[in-house]
């Protein structure tokens, strides 16, 4: 990613109602964030040395570059043997297939291993979310519509 792809993001979301943008790839992260001045942190692989550069764009914004960190979404407490069910990539979380469907599983439900959880909408794609584990749903993790990243937690599952 170029600064001006990053200049064109930082106006973009100057001028949305969004408060935070979130783009990764393989080998780079971008976090934009507001109020206040947006800040942008773009992280690279470490592959090559990497230089700090500043944005101009119409919002004060700072890019700063440093080797890639692992991505740690806060993650509930887990009780002793329960199973995470995390999301295998960055999306838009939906607990059923369209609004008028019911949800694919409810706390204290059921679930059987390679049957579908939730879906993962990304980049206008709908990626069903298969269990790993049969067993109870102990608690569900992310709320409807909410945007999640690699690994967050979406279900405690309970092993049956």
């Amino acid at each position: 990613m170029n600064v001006d792809e990053i200049a064109r993001l930082v106006e973009i979301l100057d001028k949305s109602s969004l408060s935070e943008l979130q783009w990764n790839s393989e080998s780079e992260r971008l976090v934009l964030k507001k109020p206040g001045p947006a800040v942008v942190h773009v992280a690279s692989a470490p592959v090559a040395p990497v230089a700090q550069a500043s944005v101009v764009a119409p919002a004060p914004a700072s890019v700063s570059a440093s080797p890639a960190a692992p991505a740690t979404p806060a993650a509930p407490a887990v009780e002793s043997g329960l199973v995470e069910i995390k999301s295998p990539m960055v999306g838009t979380f939906y607990r059923s297939a369209s609004p008028d469907s019911p949800v694919y599983v409810e706390e204290g439900g059921r679930v059987e291993k390679g049957k579908p959880v939730c879906i993962v909408e990304a980049m206008k794609l709908m990626n069903e979310i298969e269990a790993d584990v049969s067993g109870t749903v102990v608690k569900v993790c992310v709320q409807n519509e909410q945007p999640v990243e690699f690994g967050t937690v979406l279900f405690l599952v309970r092993p049956a």
